[in-house]
């Protein structure tokens, strides 16, 4: 049951998020290992990348590849928040007092993320190729010809078997466990803290809300250059062998990698 409300909540949450998780990808590969000023901004901000796409691709294009995604969100979220309430549930992340330790949190919520980043990985990979696929005149980073989620997984499965299905799986480990860790720790403490400074009542919602308020800026944070970089490998045409970590920074530049994303 656990493992099934993780799943499902992420997944009410993505119904509204996916337009910016296209907007996200389109950023993220926009002068994709280019030095800057020498490609064309298709995508100056946020605000900028919902007009241009919602203006030449329709805005529908803004929910491409929502079948995919929320699929994810149900395998990953739902593995990743599963496997951690199994933690809460033994006492793994509790000390004898009963508070969290952070120690064991960021352990749990490190787990937790790589079984979620392992199950989610198809559908994230499907998903990517999908949304980043546009019109050739605000086209980023390659462009994958499928005809929806089915198409895409018998394309890939067709080419590159069934490994090619977790094709760069091994660079969401970090991306999704670093999140993972940041959040759950985060969350956690967070709603000790607020409980303590009685700002709400003890069993109010609002206590949650900024709890979650708070961990997702400590995701956004600390899990942005893993995305970039799983992101790039993820829609690449062919299984990169190289160390794309080190070739971004030094092609386009350290400050690349925090601003293109908003990951929610």
């Amino acid at each position: 049951m656990e493992f099934l409300t993780g799943g499902v909540s992420a997944c009410g949450a993505c119904l509204f998020t996916n337009p910016l998780e296209v907007v996200k990808i389109r950023m993220q590969l926009q002068g994709e290992l280019a030095s800057q000023g020498v490609y064309q901004i298709h995508y100056k901000n946020p605000f900028h990348a919902i007009f241009q796409i919602a203006k030449v691709e329709g805005i529908l294009a803004l929910q491409k590849g929502l079948v995919p995604a929320l699929w994810y969100q149900l395998c990953m979220n739902g593995s990743r928040l599963g496997t951690f309430h199994f933690f809460e549930d033994k006492g793994f992340v509790r000390r004898p007092d009963g508070t969290a330790s952070p120690a064991k949190t960021i352990l749990a919520g490190l787990v937790a993320g790589c079984v979620g980043a392992f199950f989610g990985s198809p559908l994230y990979l499907v998903k990517t190729q999908l949304q980043s696929h546009s019109n050739a005149s605000i086209a980023v980073g390659y462009q994958h010809d499928h005809n929806g989620m089915r198409d895409a997984v018998s394309s890939i499965y067709k080419q590159h078997g069934i490994k090619g299905l977790w094709r760069g799986s091994l660079s969401s480990l970090p991306r999704v466990s670093v999140g993972s860790a940041s959040q759950l720790l985060t969350f956690t403490k967070s709603r000790e803290y607020i409980h303590e400074l009685k700002i709400f009542p003890h069993d109010s919602w609002l206590n949650i809300l900024a709890s979650s308020f708070l961990s997702g800026i400590a995701v956004v944070l600390l899990m942005t250059p893993f995305d970039v970089i799983s992101t790039r490998i993820y829609n690449q045409e062919q299984k990169f062998t190289g160390n794309m970590g080190v070739k971004i920074p030094f092609m386009e530049g350290t400050s690349t990698m925090p601003s293109r994303s908003f990951e929610h």
